[in-house]
């Protein structure tokens, strides 16, 4: 199922991760590496050179429980506004893993107020 996430332009950006297997076991994250990526909905490139936003995390909350964090930054999410599309990458060179887990359209909001004083 596709999940829409909004992120307030210019602002930083968590999120908790839960990974589990088809039993709904927590899926280990020992040694893996989670890729988090945005794109315009147009891309249909076959790689990720034209990414708005990547992040790869590599350090997780509880790896054996299958939890990570994905921070973002202010300069990470400070794009245009828009709706793009987004998914979650589980990798592992060895044993290779190349498993996409959850996915959905990214709406990149305006924010309001944007005084400083």
């Amino acid at each position: 199922m596709a999940t829409t996430i909004n992120i307030r332009r210019g602002n930083p950006y968590n999120a908790k991760l839960t990974f589990s297997n088809e039993d709904g076991d927590a899926y280990n994250l020992t040694d893996k590496t989670v890729f988090f990526t945005v794109k315009k909905s147009t891309d249909n490139t076959t790689d990720d050179d034209l990414a708005v936003i990547e992040k790869d995390i590599t350090t997780h909350t509880s790896a054996s429980g299958g939890i990570t964090a994905l921070a973002l930054t202010a300069a990470q999410t400070n794009i245009v506004v828009g709706d793009y599309k987004w998914d979650v990458r589980v990798y592992s060179a060895s044993p290779l893993i190349q498993m996409n887990t959850e996915s959905g359209i990214c709406n990149i909001v305006e924010i309001t107020t944007k005084r400083i004083t």
